[in-house]
């Protein structure tokens, strides 16, 4: 029995390696051969977004045929629309969340750390998509703000890195602050994974022998009980804003006994 669990775990360890070989080398081949024919016709971001999310659906459906993870999807509306113009946070426990959000909802728009957006293998297509680089604090906020004033949904992990494990939620102030610049309808969307799966400081190599239930659940537009939150001077405001969001995520994660350890 012992030799057959370090077996499947050994299988599950290659094959994690070998994945992301593959979503590197396609990442390269998508800058050499895709990004150009994006730039012809109107359009070029929806395309480019859709192409990522087919390239993540494939992944995805890799990880599950590996048993590796196993992913459940909750609350997503049935026209995909339903999310444009909305600040979509999600908590961060593990490291493919964003694979997986953009895999399940493709259309939004997305800020991605600066190393992605400027990476040799990635980067041409994440810019093509008009994704967000989180170079700095006020840009990411004046550009994520125009993104959903735009009309599109912006995906934004408000903790701004992973989760630590079995430590409560500390959310950054830049959500608040896109939220309050745009106006945005914010729509929390609840990610947990058990057992934890590449969580903050985790290897690669570090894939657990069950397989990992990832669940997603989009929750329905937040309104939040912040009585003349829009009277306050803005910096005052997102700390208030990002407190009543903290609040938020600990009863749905933590009071109702559903977060992943």
């Amino acid at each position: 029995m012992w030799a057959r669990g370090r077996l499947k775990q050994g299988f599950k360890i290659l094959a994690s390696g070998a994945l992301f070989s593959l979503l590197g080398l396609g990442g390269l081949l998508a800058t050499a051969l895709v990004v150009p024919f994006l730039r012809f016709g109107s359009g070029r971001q929806r395309r480019a977004r859709r192409f990522i999310q087919i390239c993540f659906k494939g992944f995805v459906w890799a990880l599950e045929g590996s048993s590796i993870l196993k992913l459940e999807v909750e609350g997503l509306p049935e026209d995909p629309r339903t999310l444009d113009g909305c600040l979509l946070l999600p908590n961060h426990p593990g490291y493919l969340d964003v694979v997986l959000l953009i895999a399940v909802l493709g259309r939004p728009c997305c800020v991605v750390k600066t190393f992605v957006y400027d990476n040799l293998l990635f980067g041409r297509v994440v810019r093509a998509a008009g994704y967000v680089a989180n170079r700095d604090p006020e840009g990411v906020i004046a550009e994520g703000a125009s993104v959903l004033r735009q009309g599109d949904g912006l995906i934004l992990f408000p903790e701004g890195t992973r989760s630590h494990l079995g430590e409560p939620l500390r959310f950054q102030r830049g959500a608040a602050h896109i939220a309050l610049e745009s106006g945005a309808l914010l729509r929390p969307i609840l990610v947990t994974c058990e057992p934890p799966l590449l969580s903050k400081g985790a290897k690669w190599y570090d894939i657990p022998l069950e397989t990992c239930r990832y669940r997603i659940r989009i929750q329905p537009q937040l309104d939040l009980d912040v009585p003349r939150l829009c009277e306050l001077p803005r910096h005052h405001a997102a700390r208030t804003l990002t407190h009543a969001l903290e609040q938020h995520f600990h009863k749905e994660l933590h009071e109702s006994g559903r977060h992943a350890p």
